[in-house]
C-alpha cells in the first residue's frame, strides 16, 4: 500500500477507535467470562502459577494461557485490572487483521470497494463484538490472519527464510491464543487450496520438516512447562480431554452438525444478507475467479466445514473467516457487473455502516445505566463500602452464576449460600459476625443483602 493509502487507513482506524471509546470505557464486564480471566489470572499471581490456571481451586485448561500472561502483566504493572487497556488487545488486533486484508486485497480492489468491506467488517455484528470484549478469539484471528497472509507470500514466490520461520511461529501463537482452532485452518484449508488448485504436491514447501521441527520446539517447550509445574493430569486435560473429548462428544456448548448453517446469518449480520448471496450467485453463474478469491472462499468453506463435524459449536468460534467471507465477496461484486440485488451495494454499506457506528457511539454514552444488569462492578463496589462500614469481611451469593468471580472486586472469596441458608443466613454467622449475600431480585438485577 501507499504512503498516503497507509495515512488514510491510519485516520479510519483512529476514527473507529474514538467511536468505540465511550463504550470501551464505561461498559461492564460480563461475569461469565471476561470476569473470570480476570480472575483466573489473579489466582495464577496470588499462587504462583504461570503454565497451569485454575479458577477457584478448579483447572482451567479449557485456554492456552496467552491472554492470561496479559492480564496478569498489566496486573503486575498497574496493581489493578484495567479493563481498557486489555480491551485493546481485542481492538489492536482487529485493526492488525483489517490492515492485512487491505494489503492483501489492495490489487484487486478499488478504493471505494476496499473502504466498503472494511466498513463492513467494523460493522459485522461479532467481529466489532469480539474488537472490543475481553477475550482471546481476536488476538487469534490476527494471528491465523498473519499465517495465511505469510503462506499467500509463499506461494506467490516470496522465497525469504524469514516467511518460513514466521509461517510456524504465527501458528504457535494461534494455538497459544485458543488452542486447536489455531492451526486448523492452516493445516487443513492449505491443502484443500492446492489440491483445488492442482499444485498439492508442492505441501511440502509450506509443511515441511523446518515447520513441524518449529512448531515441535515451541508447542514442547510449552507442555513441558505444563508437566513440570501440573503434572501429568493438567496435561492430560490440555491435551486430550479439552481437544479430543470436546472435539468428538462435547461436555460444553455442544450443537448439532448445521448449527452454522444458521448462526453465521445473525454473527456476520446485517450484511451477511449482502455477501453470502453475492458469493453464491457467483458460484452459481460460474463466473471466473482469480486465485486469491478461489483461496479465501476454499479456507472459509473447508473451515465451516471442519467445525460443524467439532461436537463444540460457538458462533464466535468461526469469527476467524469472517473476513474470508468478506473480502472476496466484494471483490466478487466489484467484477461481476453488480447483480441486480446487489445494485447500490457501495451506497447501502457506507450509509448503513455510518448508521451502525453512530449506533455504537451513542451506545457508549446509554450503557451506564445498563451496567447493573451487564456485571457485577457496581454492586460489588457498593457492597464492599458496607462491609468497610459495618466491619463485615464475609460474603456470600445465592442463585447467581459466575458470582464466585466477583473476588476480583471484592478481593476476598466469596460462599456459595443454600436456599435454606439464604432465608435465614443468621444460622451460618457466629455472634456479632455478618455476611452480605448477593442475589437477583425480582427485577433480574443483582443485589444484595446485609446480615448482621
Amino acid at each position: 500500500m501507499e504512503k498516503k493509502q497507509l495515512r488514510e487507513q491510519l485516520i479510519r482506524f483512529i476514527i473507529y477507535f474514538l467511536i468505540l471509546l465511550p463504550l470501551m470505557l464505561q461498559r461492564d464486564i460480563t461475569p461469565n467470562n471476561e470476569l473470570k480471566y480476570l480472575s483466573i489470572a489473579d489466582e495464577a499471581l496470588r499462587d504462583g502459577h504461570f503454565f497451569t490456571m485454575y479458577n477457584h481451586g478448579e483447572a482451567y485448561a479449557d485456554k492456552p494461557p496467552l491472554y492470561i500472561w496479559i492480564v496478569m502483566l498489566f496486573k503486575r504493572l498497574l496493581g489493578c485490572h484495567n479493563t481498557f487497556i486489555l480491551a485493546l488487545f481485542s481492538l489492536i488486533p482487529a485493526f492488525i487483521t483489517l490492515g492485512i486484508f487491505n494489503r492483501w486485497c489492495g490489487k484487486e480492489l478499488d478504493k471505494k470497494y476496499m473502504i466498503a468491506a472494511e466498513l463492513t467488517m467494523m460493522t459485522t455484528a461479532y467481529f466489532i463484538g469480539g474488537a472490543i470484549v475481553l477475550r482471546m478469539d481476536m488476538l487469534m484471528t490476527m494471528f491465523i490472519t498473519l499465517a495465511m497472509y505469510t503462506f499467500w507470500r509463499m506461494y506467490e514466490g516470496d522465497g525469504r527464510v524469514k516467511l518460513r520461520i514466521l509461517f510456524p511461529i504465527y501458528i504457535f501463537l494461534a494455538i497459544f491464543s485458543k488452542g486447536p482452532v489455531g492451526i486448523m485452518i492452516p493445516l487443513l484449508c492449505i491443502p484443500v487450496f492446492l489440491l483445488i488448485d492442482g499444485k498439492f504436491k508442492s505441501i511440502g514447501k509450506y509443511w515441511g520438516w523446518s515447520t513441524w521441527l518449529i512448531l515441535a520446539l515451541l508447542c514442547g517447550g510449552w507442555w513441558l512447562g505444563v508437566w513440570l509445574e501440573g503434572g501429568s493430569e493438567y496435561l492430560n486435560n490440555l491435551l486430550f480431554h479439552q481437544t479430543i473429548d470436546r472435539a468428538v462428544d462435547s461436555f460444553h456448548h455442544k450443537a448439532p452438525f448445521w448449527y452454522y448453517g444458521y448462526t453465521i446469518w445473525y454473527a456476520m449480520g446485517p450484511w451477511s444478507l449482502l455477501t453470502i448471496p453475492i458469493i453464491v450467485w457467483v458460484l452459481i453463474k460460474k463466473m471466473k475467479m482469480s486465485s486469491l478469491v478461489k483461496f479465501m472462499l476454499s479456507v472459509a468453506a473447508s473451515f465451516l466445514l471442519i467445525m460443524s463435524l467439532v461436537s463444540s459449536k460457538l458462533a464466535i468460534y468461526i469469527m476467524p473467516v469472517f473476513p474470508f467471507i468478506t473480502y472476496p465477496a466484494f471483490i466478487l461484486l466489484q467484477n461481476s457487473g453488480k447483480p441486480r440485488f446487489a445494485e447500490g451495494a457501495r451506497k447501502i454499506v457506507t450509509y448503513g455502516a455510518g448508521i451502525f457506528l453512530g449506533v455504537f457511539l451513542i451506545a457508549g454514552f446509554l450503557i451506564p445505566r445498563f451496567n447493573s444488569r451487564l456485571g457485577f462492578r457496581n454492586v460489588a463496589q457498593e457492597a464492599s463500602e458496607v462491609a468497610r462500614a459495618n466491619s463485615i469481611t464475609r460474603f456470600g451469593y445465592y442463585d447467581l452464576r459466575s458470582a464466585e468471580n466477583m473476588d476480583v472486586y471484592l478481593e476476598t472469596s466469596l460462599e456459595k449460600v443454600s436456599q435454606e441458608e439464604f432465608e435465614a443466613p443468621r444460622s451460618i454467622l457466629a455472634p456479632g459476625e455478618g455476611i452480605i449475600i448477593f442475589y437477583k431480585n425480582e427485577n433480574g438485577i443483582v443485589t444484595f443483602k446485609t446480615v448482621k
